[in-house]
């Protein structure tokens, strides 16, 4: 037979019981706007039945307790979400990378260099026809500098958005390393809580939070230990490994996507927005080899066919302009005297056919672009960045589409729903209420068992 006490422990653990499950639903309701929080479900469970031996062996319930606070989580639709974020982040920053390049190049409009070659041309051609013209001549000087010097801030500006880049990959593996030093550290506590039996919930969504950031900057693949911590990896570089971490190596090769010590170690990025800055890194670097080898090829071709010519003075051999890349291109010293621009074959009076013959380069192929004229050698150039940033811009809608859908389908997985939790809440009291008046009726049945033992009654 069950102890006098039987039915107020009984009670007792069924108001501990609901008490603990209010607790949960409160929680659960704090932290409805937490992101990254997981709603907690608590699991109740039958105790261990009496076993009364009579004629007939009984098993009678003894009552409820808390079996476990569950954490709701689909692990496989977080590691979908982190690549899917990755990937996400890998275009959404190259996208904005390249559109501020496209806001460099400014095509097509007045200040745009292909704007500058055909009026440089343009002049040339109206020279052709009147050489001996002051007011012509000096068009052509500042068509010439006008040019030259969009050459040097297309370049200036290349780099400058370069060096930024480069600068904001290094602050980003500052970030990364001191995220991958916090997910150690918790891994310390999720493995001390585990090895107590008890189940860290608000721990484990930390480290969640903190892996999905990482997954931002990089692409990461997560790995579960068998003692609750994780180990977290680039390629085949260990970044946090339980509660050690190893530091991302300090160089940056952009072009193989590596972060790299020059002595072996290596970090291989496959996603996230570092991956983004590198790959606009490499497409901003060809960019800049590209425009260099259009400044230096009209530098050649256009002095080529000056320096052959006849300026006003009589006199031949003038250089209209210098330089060896875009940074350096200029309006050569020699014809700051406009007199010297050559504009004729001979030194004869109304000769302008070496005008004409600089006028029609922009008409003939070189092999050093690729046997494309000038202007088309720098629209296709112009027509290249404008295909990766509509690739990337493609890229990024596409994978912000899935991302969303993703985390909405997570939401309704582990996100707190206010109606479920209000309707779990009055249902936990109730049930609190119930073994409320049982601990009160018992109270009651052993009073009066108590009192007709005395003789009071």
């Amino acid at each position: 037979m069950p102890w006098t006490f039987f039915g107020i422990e009984l009670a007792s653990r069924a108001l501990q019981s609901m008490q603990m499950a209010m607790n949960t639903t409160g929680h659960n309701l704090a932290n409805i706007n937490t992101p990254g929080y997981s709603r907690q479900r608590v699991n109740l469970a039958t105790t261990e039945p009496q076993v009364l031996q009579g004629i007939k062996t009984l098993f009678m319930g003894s009552g409820v307790r808390v079996d476990s606070i569950q954490r709701i989580r689909d692990i496989f639709l977080d590691g979908r979400v982190a690549a899917t974020n990755s990937e996400y982040q890998r275009l959404n920053t190259l996208y904005q990378r390249l559109t501020q390049v496209e806001d460099v190049f400014s095509e097509p409009t007045d200040a745009g260099l292909s704007r500058q070659i055909v009026a440089f041309f343009n002049a040339f051609q109206e020279l052709s026809t009147n050489p001996e013209n002051v007011g012509t001549r000096a068009s052509v000087y500042q068509q010439a500098e006008g040019m030259a010097r969009t050459f040097r801030q297309l370049a200036g500006r290349l780099d400058e958005i370069f060096a930024e880049m480069e600068q904001r990959v290094q602050a980003t593996a500052s970030e990364i390393n001191s995220i991958a030093q916090s997910i150690a550290d918790l891994n310390v506590k999720i493995r001390y809580n585990k090895a107590l039996g008890t189940m860290p919930n608000d721990l484990l969504d930390q480290r969640t939070n903190l892996i999905e950031k990482l997954s931002e900057y990089v692409n990461v693949r997560v790995t579960d230990l068998p003692d609750g911590t994780v180990r977290i990896s680039l390629g085949e570089f260990v970044l946090v490994e339980a509660e050690r971490t190893n530091t991302l190596p300090d160089g940056i090769d952009y072009v193989n996507k590596l972060f790299t010590d020059g002595a072996g170690v290596q970090a291989r990025i496959a996603g996230g927005s570092v991956r983004g800055l590198m790959d606009a890194m490499e497409y901003i670097r060809n960019y800049r080899t590209r425009l260099d080898t259009l400044a230096n090829e009209m530098v050649q071709a256009v002095n080529a066919i000056h320096e052959t010519g006849y300026g006003l003075d009589g006199n031949t051999g003038y250089r209209l302009l210098e330089g060896s890349d875009a940074l350096t291109i200029r309006v050569s010293e020699d014809v700051v005297d406009i007199n010297h621009i050559a504009a004729g074959v001979t030194s004869a009076p109304g000769d302008g056919q070496k005008a004409l013959e600089i006028a029609r380069l922009r008409q003939s192929p070189l092999i050093g672009l690729e046997n494309k004229t000038i202007p088309d050698y720098y629209t296709a150039l112009v027509a290249e960045l404008g295909e990766h940033t509509r690739a990337a811009s493609i890229g990024q809608e596409n994978q912000k589409i899935i991302l969303q859908n993703l985390q909405a389908e997570r939401e309704a997985v582990s996100g707190v729903n206010m109606d479920e939790e209000m309707a779990n809440l009055l249902r936990y009291q109730r049930s609190y209420q119930a073994a409320a008046q049982l601990v009160s009726v018992m109270d009651a049945t052993i009073a009066d068992m108590l009192a007709a033992f005395t003789g009071r009654r």
